[in-house]
């Protein structure tokens, strides 16, 4: 199964694909950090909608999965975070894709076996699992495949 995993932000979302096998057993099929120039949020929101669509075009993924939100100190940029994950969970929605949501711990438990692993420890782990360099993408990016890893372990483990 193709799955897309999805690290909402709203100066860059990393965006991770991968295809896994009935065992959890994944590859590396795309991964980029989408990057927004402004601020704005009446800017942001349909400039990603339209990237993530095009992303959804071209791989075609059958499930994804998101960061869940989680309670920051900063409210606004909570909401801020709130309304692209909605964005991306609406986009998602209508191409009848199902949509999971893991919090960070719970992929950092997956992932590196400790929920309070390091975004450098994850990054290791999810190249050493798919075999790839991530060293010049942003940790956005490894979170997603990450994230889209996580998925994979539930689907196949439960």
């Amino acid at each position: 199964m193709r799955i897309i995993g999805i690290d909402p932000g709203t100066t860059c979302t990393g965006i991770g694909i991968v295809d896994s096998d009935r065992r959890g057993e994944c590859s590396p099929v795309f991964f980029i950090a989408l990057r927004f120039k402004s601020r704005d949020l009446s800017i942001i929101l349909p400039d990603f909608f339209n990237r993530l669509n095009e992303i959804l075009d071209t791989y075609k993924p059958g499930a994804a999965a998101i960061e869940d939100i989680f309670t920051g100190v900063n409210v606004k940029s909570t909401v801020k975070l709130a309304h692209l994950r909605g964005t991306a969970i609406a986009a998602l929605g209508l191409k009848e894709i199902p949509v999971a949501a893991y919090a960070p711990r719970s992929v950092k438990k997956t992932i590196a076996g400790y929920g309070q692993a390091d975004k450098e420890q994850l990054r290791f782990l999810v190249e050493t699992q798919l075999g790839i360099k991530l060293e010049k993408a942003p940790l956005d990016v490894s979170d997603a495949l990450a994230i889209a890893l996580c998925h994979a372990q539930h689907l196949a483990f439960g």
